[in-house]
């Protein structure tokens, strides 16, 4: 697995410094909606495609058809000094400079009135506020790099983890239908839930809708595009027929009189849509568009209990803090995370027990998910948290690593947080503490720990091995017996469960296979690369020869009131 390299166009590959002018004055005679609909265009035909390097040649010689020659020959030199170099991917149209500049263009908003075409010196601007954008991008990822040679897995994550953290999460493509399937667990869980029935049942009567299945139906509607060449559009027109669909979008759209430039975009994260008018939305960013998808339901959602006085536990839910604190009391953990496990794992012989389970029969301090399977025992710690994004952006592997450890290690006052924990369900687990609800003599047995964590940030190259390297000395300070049949930490992406649940319910993904494949990966030491890639990048690979049309849950829920194309 192959690091790669990421090849960005910067203004100075292509402009001389006096050529350079503020961002302002470049954008300043062109109406937003026309620059808002050039950037959504180029972003939505590359965004499940952004480093196919012929494709962003392609498409960067559509938006330079009306440039002047002198240019076009700069950026044509420009590609040609890295086509054909091994491991060199192009990302000249790509999502971080494209953020950039969308946040420069809202913050000098203008209501000027859009046209069919703008001129070819008006596209050259933008052009030029484009690349402007993308040299601020490689001038602060080189803030972190400091000349240190690679030479080990340590000095390989040192590297990494300060330049990608910022970023990363940004230019990778992420799967809408992942989002949908947590729709789909949240609302089977209404169906079944004592409050959320009736939250249910007020939903659907506000839209006049027989089911939640129709409800999704209409959403999905907005992302189930083709995905075709010249052809995947970024302006989306809802007609009055579809209230539901142009409520979840008005939600997600963004005043340009109140915006604000945040740190790692967060303005455009919360609203990744400009309403141009009553039926008519640009998709900002289509990545944070789905990121919002599931959040988006949830807004909408709370919206209408909010407006009609509805109580949870004998109280008002006034905003949508209200309807979080509901949520995460009754689904988070008990209707997701449990439920997802509960399906990927349902056809398996194994022995296994949620946390609450867990609680019920030993009391606290046990993990959120355990399995058995003879002599292997896999132990789930479940961890629903974000890393700052002032970390993030702050270039400092010391710092980064400081938060990590706050987050999964031990807190600010020394209690333990993620691998403690689960060095202390070891400890435990080696004691026999969980006979009274297992029968089985624990101290020889395999044990396999995992994490599960819902930030896409957590994804990244680099951590899962400062992690495990952090594990296995609290490990070896505890000086259990069989040491040798306690596996490395493991971190594993919810979503990834989610994506390949149906490949593990059906047995063509084992875990104790996928998990041990993993090990031998990254400790091969001939492989300084292999031993830092995260343990999403390693099953997405490994998945890549098999026939897998998911996910099958969709295709149950709504398969019979979906479209055939």
């Amino acid at each position: 697995m192959p690091l790669k390299n990421l090849i960005a166009l910067a203004f100075k590959d292509v402009f001389s410094e006096k050529e350079q002018q503020p961002i302002e004055t470049l954008i300043s005679d062109i109406s937003t909606v026309n620059s808002l609909e050039i950037l959504g265009y180029f972003n939505a035909q590359l965004h499940t495609i952004e480093q196919d390097t012929s494709k962003q040649i392609e498409f960067l010689k559509i938006w330079m058809n009306r440039f002047p020659k002198e240019v076009i020959g700069k950026v044509i030199g420009f590609i040609k000094k890295f086509e054909g170099k091994q491991n060199a991917n192009f990302v000249f149209i790509n999502n971080v400079s494209s953020l950039m500049l969308i946040e420069q263009i809202l913050k000098y908003h203008n209501n000027t009135k859009p046209l069919v075409n703008i001129s070819p010196e008006q596209e050259l601007n933008l052009f030029k506020a484009y690349l402007i954008c993308s040299q601020q991008w490689t001038d602060e990822q080189m803030k972190a790099y400091n000349g240190e040679e690679i030479t080990n897995p340590e000095s390989f994550v040192n590297l990494l983890l300060p330049i990608h953290l910022p970023f990363q999460e940004i230019l990778e493509f992420k799967d809408f239908r992942l989002q949908f399937i947590k729709a789909v667990y949240f609302f089977k869980f209404c169906e079944s839930n004592i409050f959320f029935t009736k939250y249910l049942e007020k939903f659907l009567k506000v839209y006049s809708l027989e089911s939640w299945k129709i409800y999704l139906l209409n959403i999905i509607s907005i992302y189930v595009r083709k995905f075709e060449p010249l052809k995947t559009p970024s302006v989306l027109k809802i007609g009055s027929e579809f209230p539901q669909i142009r409520n979840f979008l008005d939600n997600l759209s963004i005043d340009p009189k109140s915006f604000i430039i945040k740190s790692d975009f967060l303005s455009l994260r919360e609203k990744p849509v400009y309403k141009i008018d009553d039926e008519t939305y640009i998709f900002l960013n289509l990545n944070f568009l789905v990121d919002k998808i599931f959040q988006g339901i949830q807004f909408d959602f709370a919206g209408i209990l909010t407006k009609s006085g509805t109580l949870y536990k004998g109280k008002l839910i006034k905003t949508f803090a209200d309807f979080k604190n509901a949520y995460a009391e009754q689904f988070s953990e008990n209707g997701l995370f449990f439920r997802v496990m509960n399906y990927a794992f349902e056809n398996s012989k194994y022995i296994k027990y949620d946390g609450n389970q867990l609680k019920k029969s030993l009391g606290d301090g046990f993990p959120d998910y355990y399995i058995r399977d003879k002599s292997k025992v896999y132990l789930f710690e479940y961890k629903d948290i974000l890393l700052n994004s002032d970390i993030k952006h702050s270039y400092s592997i010391s710092d980064i690593k400081s938060e990590i450890s706050k987050k999964l290690i031990a807190n600010e006052k020394g209690a333990p947080k993620g691998i403690t924990q689960l060095v202390n369900y070891i400890e435990k687990l080696r004691n026999n503490a969980f006979q009274k609800l297992d029968n089985y003599d624990f101290t020889r047995v395999s044990i396999y720990p995992i994490i599960i964590y819902t930030d896409f940030s957590f994804n990244l190259s680099g951590i899962n091995h400062f992690l495990k390297t952090e594990f296995s000395k609290i490990l070896d300070n505890k000086k259990l017996n069989n040491r040798h049949l306690i596996k490395d930490l493991i971190l594993i992406d919810l979503d990834t469960f989610i994506k390949f649940q149906d490949l593990f319910r059906d047995k063509r993904l084992r875990l104790n296979d996928s998990l041990n494949d993993f090990y031998n990966l990254t400790n091969n030491k001939n492989k300084p690369y292999d031993t830092v890639i995260p343990f999403n990048m390693f099953i997405h690979n490994k998945t890549l020869k098999i026939d897998y049309d998911s996910p099958k849950m969709l295709k149950d829920e709504l398969g019979e009131i979906m479209p055939k194309n």
